[in-house]
């Protein structure tokens, strides 16, 4: 979207009654949808990926049947979703009904990572053909810390996802898993490799038979170059809520991402 159209933008919902935040993030979001008419898509590969939260990459949140159907995830805005971002911790309670769900979640962490915004966003799960074959919104938390990568806590309902503990999967899957308060806690980290989408770039042979027997490693179609890259996560299912803690950070240790599920648990 060029300059000029964007200016016509700001021009124009100077005449509305929104806030200047409301009008940025309006802003970011018709440039970071380029050409295209009203939706964002983020089509992510989940072939080997079940019951957990899209947002977290490397897992998946299925909506019953469709956890077999379904081979991607796309999120979309529209009002409900980008007027939702906001900096202010004390509005949690509306974006929880936003939602549908009811959650714990801290301010500041023990490790110096601290609340920086949160917002809600709405996901299609889709199969081969586009079909939509299940539908989920999620609550988005972002803490940032000094000279850190940014973490997020992404949640959902357990109620429409389904259950954690009915898939055997997850556990089989997870590096790790830790117990707190009878609360079992997933840690996983998963190496993605990224390619553009070029005839003169592809996997190797070897990267095609990883993917298929490493259930830790993902090829992911559509970055700027050839690039290896990391994601880190902990999951666990708490009141009706799937938990998601997550990063790129390719240092943070599996101590530290079950510390923060630990004081998730322990402030309800």
């Amino acid at each position: 979207m060029n300059e000029y159209i964007i200016d016509s933008y700001k021009n124009s919902m100077n005449e509305l009654h929104f806030s200047e935040i409301q009008k940025e993030e309006i802003i970011r979001k018709l440039a970071k949808a380029g050409g295209s008419k009203n939706v964002v898509r983020k089509k992510i590969s989940v072939k080997k990926i079940v019951a957990l939260t899209a947002a977290c990459l490397a897992v998946l949140g299925g909506c019953g049947v469709a956890v077999g159907k379904a081979t991607g995830v796309v999120t979309s805005f529209s009002p409900d979703t980008f007027f939702s971002k906001t900096s202010d911790f004390s509005r949690l309670e509306k974006l929880e009904k936003r939602v549908g769900i009811d959650v714990t979640a801290v301010e500041t962490f023990s490790n110096g990572y601290k609340f920086e915004s949160m917002d809600v966003e709405d996901w299609r799960l889709v199969d081969d053909d586009d079909k939509t074959v299940g539908r989920f919104k999620e609550l988005r938390i972002e803490y940032v810390c000094d000279n850190k990568p940014q973490i997020s806590v992404n949640m959902e309902s357990a109620l429409v996802n389904g259950r954690i503990d009915d898939d055997p999967g997850v556990a089989l899957r997870a590096n790790e898993i830790h117990t707190v308060d009878n609360i079992d806690i997933y840690y996983n980290r998963d190496e993605y490799l990224g390619l553009p989408v070029s005839k003169d770039i592809s996997p190797t042979e070897e990267e095609l038979k990883r993917e298929e027997t490493d259930d830790h490693f993902f090829i992911s179609i559509g970055t700027d170059e050839r690039e290896t890259y990391y994601v880190s996560n902990v999951i666990f299912e708490m009141g009706d809520v799937h938990y998601c803690i997550m990063t790129f950070d390719e240092n943070i240790t599996s101590d530290e991402l079950f510390g923060m599920a630990e004081e998730i648990i322990k402030a309800r």
